[in-house]
């Protein structure tokens, strides 16, 4: 872990020395066209070092490279796409203390603010918590970082009995406890089915664009509520939402092994309200959950539920 703090810290020095020669190259009202030209130049950093080298300068300097899991040569595709991924979380790491700051101005201040934070903090716990320290980046790209004396071929299945014997899920009476990434994937199909939810994430989207604030906050209110009373809902009613079924995992009460109650389902998704809507406190839900030996987040222990992984459940 060491060498991939030290050879990310040296890639995100690099990095700063890529944003001040734009922004010496763009006047400064052109805020658009610097952003866009940062991202850009940053992902084209990583993606060319990467497919010609194996590794970025930073990565080069610590022993380390990229791989593509069951391939010898890191595909352009992978590179870029695991470029454009890690040039969001830099950008993020960089702008953290800014954002910080800009949270404690106004409304708008403290919701980009706030996703700033998101990111950064995500990004590298994704790194930090992970068994194989593989990234955010690394999983949607299909990467992985190892020193240069590795194997040449990572196969995806020596990495998943890895990842499985450095952290082993937690049993049950009623089936093993869903992994992290499990319940990620539930969480991001969580409006499948909900069209209420959808619009009302439209309109307090659309609110914010035409900077009507006092409408967005009354709307982002009104999503709140009907968030709560949707997930209490479909966790009490069905033992779990849209998401959950997609994944095969089903939210159950703890000692009974059924849905939970009405009540233990309103907590649950009150608790969980808190979290989602305050996005900095999503690094602390994601961490809670990652680090729990039980795999329970804040909103399990609340409602004394446990989401596990259904036998033949997915699809």
């Amino acid at each position: 872990m060491g060498r991939r703090l030290w050879s990310r810290a040296i890639d995100i020095a690099l990095g700063l020395l890529i944003l001040y020669i734009v922004s010496r190259i763009v006047p400064e009202p052109r805020l658009l066209a610097r952003l866009v030209l940062m991202m850009g130049a940053m992902t084209a950093y990583e993606a060319l070092f990467t497919i010609h080298l194996r590794a970025t300068p930073g990565k080069l300097a610590t022993g380390l490279r990229v791989a593509e899991l069951d391939r010898v040569r890191v595909e352009p595709t992978t590179a870029w796409t695991r470029g454009v991924v890690t040039t969001i979380g830099s950008l993020a790491v960089i702008l953290t203390l800014p954002a910080l700051g800009l949270m404690t101005r106004d409304v708008a201040g403290l919701t980009f603010g706030g996703t700033v934070v998101l990111i950064a903090g995500g990004y590298a716990l994704t790194v930090l918590t992970f068994p194989s320290r593989r990234g955010i980046a690394d999983r949607i790209a299909g990467t992985i970082v190892v020193p240069f004396e590795a194997p040449e071929v990572i196969t995806s299945a020596a990495v998943a009995a890895e990842d499985q014997a450095s952290k082993p899920q937690p049993l049950t009476a009623w089936g093993p406890v869903a992994t992290v990434d499990a319940r990620r994937r539930a969480r991001s199909a969580r409006l499948d089915d909900a069209p209420l939810l959808v619009l009302a994430l439209v309109a307090v989207t659309v609110a914010w664009t035409f900077d009507a604030a006092p409408v967005a906050i009354a709307l982002a209110v009104v999503f709140a509520v009907l968030f709560v009373l949707d997930e209490a809902v479909r966790i009490g009613r069905d033992g779990g939402t849209a998401g959950h079924r997609k994944e095969g995992l089903a939210v159950l009460d703890e000692a009974t092994g059924e849905p939970p109650g009405r009540a233990a389902a309103l907590a649950r998704a009150v608790t969980l309200a808190v979290f989602w809507l305050f996005p900095p406190l999503l690094v602390v839900l994601a961490l809670w959950v990652q680090l729990s030996p039980t795999g329970r987040g804040p909103h399990d222990l609340v409602a004394g539920t446990v989401v596990v992984e259904v036998p033949g459940g997915a699809g």
